[in-house]
């Protein structure tokens, strides 16, 4: 016997709006926990929300392609993830990380201890060469995977791992000297 589930998808591929419209009831919350998880708190509420909707979008425009036999909910992280990365990718790259945004979720005080830490690393990372804070800012602050920093900086996957292990030994000794000793 097919699962809800897998009914769902059969009648969304056929383009049964309704079939999208409960699949959005039963699965936005994941897919928002997905997007909110993935992102490491670098996104606003309204910018995830945005996500969200543009995962169903997705899932949609691309219903003819979907499996039943595939958890529904291994499509729609995959799709989280992927837009989530899209849209860090589609930022422009900051050169120091206080470019960044903090998201609105934090308490003031909160996001006033943040922006001292964020300030503390932007000195770190100022302190490291270029290429260290190139590899550092695409693989912690916009999700790139090793391999694809490896493939575009035209060094070895197993370089850049190395890279970023001595890169977060001088940031975290940098920070511990400067009085941040639980980072």
């Amino acid at each position: 016997m097919k699962s809800t589930e897998q009914r769902f998808v059969k009648r969304l591929k056929n383009g049964d709006t309704i079939a999208l419209g409960k699949i959005i009831d039963l699965c936005s919350g994941y897919v928002c926990t997905v997007i909110r998880n993935f992102s490491r708190g670098m996104l606003s509420e309204q910018d995830i929300d945005e996500l969200c909707a543009d995962v169903f979008f997705n899932l949609w425009e691309h219903r003819e392609t979907l499996d039943s036999e595939i958890p529904l909910k291994a499509y729609l992280s995959a799709i989280a993830r992927n837009a989530v990365k899209n849209r860090f990718r589609s930022q422009k790259p900051a050169e120091d990380i206080s470019e960044l945004e903090i998201a609105d979720m934090f308490s003031v005080e909160e996001r006033a201890e943040l922006n001292e830490i964020m300030k503390a690393l932007d000195d770190a990372l100022k302190q490291l060469k270029k290429r260290e804070r190139e590899i550092f800012l695409r693989f912690y602050f916009y999700g790139e995977k090793s391999s694809e920093i490896a493939e575009e900086t035209g060094i070895t996957e197993s370089s850049v791992r190395s890279q970023l292990s001595r890169t977060r030994t001088k940031l975290k000794d940098y920070l511990t000297k400067r009085g941040f000793d639980y980072v």
